[in-house]
């Protein structure tokens, strides 16, 4: 050749962002995928990445030139609930290591969650003025709803209709309402509770009777006055 570079610069990585396909891109369940988008300060050769603690299943990519790449990794069962976490080990062209990678540089993450939610409490009342656990029609049945961790907003019937769902204090905290009519049958008030976590773990829908709001007893089911 005519001529020869001489380079001792260290390559840096500037950006690096990681996200998942979920609908919340700060939490990856079965089947998400996950993604670093690498961006580096020079030409670096391919960068060998880790991923959720293993180089095994990444796929790392080259974008528009050789300072841009993605790593992308699919969680699957084996994977432990916990922050994602990776290593992203580079060198530029002329051979000079970079400082490994183990951290965004904008400070996010991926959490990984593929843990089932479970309603802890699920009580019923109704507002008759003769008790809670009886009800006529127009009087309203309401359902209070807890949950172990953060839900979506659950799809709760009540008598086998569909209920007004509100939000409590927080995402794991709701209430439904229904106001009886005519039409339902004498008998104790059935519901049902279909709901997922936030990642996208469906819960097994409830149909039974959980901790009151005190956590001590068990509420009566409401029974409809004949």
């Amino acid at each position: 050749g005519s001529s020869v570079i001489y380079d001792k610069t260290l390559p840096t990585l500037g950006t690096v962002t990681i996200a998942s396909d979920n609908t919340y891109d700060h939490l990856a369940t079965t089947a998400d995928v996950i993604t670093l988008t690498i961006v580096s300060s020079e030409n670096i050769n391919t960068p060998t990445v880790s991923m959720l603690g293993a180089t095994t299943g990444v796929i790392v990519t080259q974008g528009a030139d050789a300072s841009n790449w993605t790593a992308t990794k699919t969680v699957t069962g084996g994977h432990s609930d916990g922050t994602a976490v990776f290593n992203i080990t580079f060198a530029d062209i002329a051979g000079n290591n970079g400082s490994a990678v183990t951290s965004s540089t904008g400070g996010g993450a991926v959490n990984v969650d593929k843990t089932i939610p479970t309603i802890t409490t699920a009580s019923i009342a109704s507002n008759n003025s003769s008790g809670d656990e009886l009800a006529v029609p127009g009087n309203i049945i309401t359902l209070t709803i807890v949950a172990n961790e953060d839900i979506v907003e659950p799809t709760v019937t009540i008598a086998t209709q569909s209920a007004t769902v509100s939000i409590g204090s927080d995402a794991q905290n709701w209430s439904a309402v229904y106001t009886m009519t005519e039409n339902e049958s004498n008998g104790t008030i059935p519901f049902s509770i279909a709901f997922t976590d936030s990642a996208g773990n469906a819960g097994v829908t409830q149909t039974a009777l959980a901790n009151d709001a005190d956590g001590n007893r068990p509420k009566e089911p409401v029974n409809i006055a004949a």
